[in-house]
């Protein structure tokens, strides 16, 4: 309806502005109102496509009454023959919105109207008076509009008519069906106590029914009668009920032993049901009978369900079970999924504990009195030799009569283990802690050094510019600078050194040889300033891990070997491997040996005037554990230095 209301306000705005461009080309309010009301009817479309269909309707009407009221107030005011679309507005509004907005634009078309007779009045508004032609053509245009709203509303009232009709015909051919099968077939529905129903062929449509047949489906007569069997939910779509029809229409009589109803009292009912083709006053039919069997159906599924339970919890129990009497014969055994009895079934019944497993017989005699005395459960452990292993072994017993125990044996050896790991992981993270603090306590006291000759300086600084002296004042500011850059090196060695193990590319095979030359060129600066020679062994093997953090090993150690070579007047660096081990020597200064393990904590130089930040062989100790590692070194002052590691390798081919 919104469509053809602005098809056809398109299309007289669109004839009117068609004969003022024939009169005059130059733009004026008419024009510009016309065009505008044009405008609006395509975004009004727009609003339609994304079904907004109530907002599209109250554009149009608000759009409409702003254009008219426009060219009103700009030509003729109450004079104007625009005026007389506000007759039409009302109607538009309640034809596409509601009679809340027919009344609304109702008065404000009055208020308007008023609203121009008083400033006509006062002078405010000056009236244009139209010619005959153009009265005659604006009220052509009106009528015109008035014209298409009656064909609208005559079409509406005729199509609601319509609908009202054949509904009126279709409830009246349902009813009739109704009193002839009430006739024909109500003692025998009523009597039944199998669900009969009658429905037509070509539409499934359902024409009557017992109680029985409404008890099952869960509704009543009249939320039933008259639909068809797809609005119900008996089929799920066309297709199946067209094969159903044509299957019956081909045997006359169909059967299926397990039939579901969708809905109904308590969830979905099983029947069986017992198809019939029928004629109904000369029309075909289906009678269709239903017996219940919901409960017996439930009965025995939930027998299966509780026999499939039993059978896979004693098919998958991890535990074997025992039944005992008091003087501890085993009645029955069940052997567990997971755990290999130390014997066959068949060689515990009928034995007694003491028989079978002499080495627990008083445990358990004495729980079994304990259970049956107090009747709460009581457990024991024990320990089995069992393929070559010893296994620990926890027994639960339950008192299950007068005098009869269960005992349920289950295998926690694995347990045992998980407990003692656990026991190891909370030393090992205490450990962990403590060398935490270790570090924490490390990091904080070495980043004061020089946190305090900052801030030493500082003052110094102040005092200098107070003073003018400029030569101290650019030796502070110095002071300060490398106090900065020494803060700078060993915050970005902490960060390298906790990367390690977190951030890490993927493990390759590489030669170590290339590793060791690729290192000695990254470290050429150091070694060329020191005139250290380096000399790579051949035969190293293939490794595999991380390039880029054995890289780095590499080029601490050679970088720490040569920065602590002393006056050595033919300084060397030799980089071998001698199976499982690989090895960096120098001919240096050494190390005395109670500092062979402190080397490698955090922030320790052996001599403070050093360039670095002491974190060098830390991060190479931390790169070889991580790699499952080892790194030591072996030194004696003045006779040089050897840094041993192992890292893992490659499998043998072989």
């Amino acid at each position: 309806m919104l469509r053809w209301i602005a098809w056809a306000l398109i299309a007289l705005a669109s004839v009117l502005v068609f004969l003022d461009l024939a009169g005059e080309w130059s733009l004026n309010p008419r024009k510009i109102a016309l065009l505008v009301l044009i405008v609006c009817q395509f975004v009004m479309f727009g609003i339609l496509r994304l079904n907004l269909v109530n907002a599209a309707g109250v554009f149009m009407v608000v759009s409409f009454w702003g254009v008219v009221t426009y060219h009103a107030w700009s030509f003729g005011g109450v004079h104007d023959s625009g005026i007389l679309v506000y007759l039409v507005l009302p109607f538009i509004a309640a034809l596409v919105t509601s009679w809340r907005l027919a009344l609304a634009v109702l008065v404000i078309s009055l208020a308007s109207i008023w609203a121009m007779a008083v400033a006509e009045a006062r002078g405010i508004l000056v009236p244009q008076p139209l010619s005959s032609f153009e009265m005659a053509r604006d009220s052509t245009a009106v009528f015109l509009l008035l014209a298409v709203l009656v064909i609208i509303l005559v079409r509406v009232i005729r199509h609601a008519l319509k609908k009202v009709q054949d509904e009126y015909s279709g409830r009246l051919q349902i009813e009739q069906a109704l009193r002839a099968g009430e006739q024909r077939f109500r003692r025998i529905f009523q009597a039944s106590p199998i669900a009969i129903s009658i429905s037509s062929l070509d539409e499934g449509r359902l024409l009557d029914a017992n109680d029985a047949y409404w008890n099952l489906m869960g509704i009543t007569p009249e939320q039933g009668l008259g639909r068809t069997t797809l609005e119900l939910g008996i089929w799920d779509n066309e297709t199946l009920r067209g094969k159903f029809v044509e299957k019956l229409l081909k045997q006359k009589t169909l059967h299926n032993p397990a039939y579901e109803f969708p809905g109904g009292h308590g969830g979905k009912r099983t029947a069986i049901a017992y198809y019939e083709l029928v004629d109904i006053e000369g029309r075909p039919a289906i009678l269709s009978l239903f017996h219940d069997v919901t409960a017996q159906t439930q009965a025995q599924n939930a027998l299966f369900r509780s026999e499939a339970r039993m059978r896979a919890m004693l098919t998958a129990t991890p535990d074997m079970m025992f039944e005992l009497n008091r003087d501890g014969a085993i009645l029955q055994f069940i052997p567990s999924a997971s755990m290999r009895p130390i014997a066959p079934p068949e060689e515990f019944v009928g034995k007694t504990v003491k028989e079978v497993i002499p080495s627990i017989a008083d445990q358990t005699a004495f729980a079994t009195r304990r259970a049956l005395e107090s009747g709460q459960m009581q457990a024991f452990e024990y320990q089995l030799e069992q393929g070559g292993e010893k296994k620990t072994f926890e027994a639960r017993l339950v008192a299950t009569g007068t005098d009869t125990v269960v005992a349920i044996v289950r295998d926690v050896t694995l347990l045992k283990w998980a407990f003692s790991e656990r026991e190891k992981l909370i030393l090992e993270l205490e450990s962990k802690n403590a060398e935490l603090e270790r570090f924490v306590y490390t990091v904080s006291h070495d980043l004061k050094s020089p946190l305090v000759t900052i801030v030493g300086f500082l003052g110094y600084l102040e005092e200098d510019l107070n003073r003018g002296n400029m030569e101290n004042l650019q030796k502070d500011m110095k002071r300060i600078y490398l106090a900065a850059y020494r803060m700078q090196d060993l915050l970005q060695d902490l960060l390298e050194l906790s990367r390690v193990g977190r951030a890490m590319n993927p493990p390759v095979e590489i030669p170590f040889e290339e590793l060791a030359r690729e290192a000695i060129e990254l470290t050429e600066g150091r070694l060329h300033e020191r005139g250290v020679r380096t000399l790579v062994n051949p035969d190293l093997p293939v490794v595999r891990g991380d390039r880029k953090r054995l890289l780095e090993l590499l080029q601490n150690l050679i970088d720490n070997a040569a920065k602590y070579m002393g006056d050595q007047s033919d300084p060397l660096i030799e980089i071998g491997y001698e199976k499982p081990v690989f090895y960096i020597r120098d001919n240096g200064m050494g190390i005395a040996p109670e500092y062979h393990e402190t080397i490698f904590g955090l922030f320790n130089k052996l001599d403070p005037n050093t360039e670095g930040t002491g974190v060098g062989l830390a991060l190479a100790k931390r790169i070889v554990e991580f790699h499952g590692g080892r790194l030591w070194v072996e030194s004696e002052l003045g006779k040089g230095s050897t840094f041993y590691f192992t890292i893992g390798l490659p499998p043998d081919p072989r």
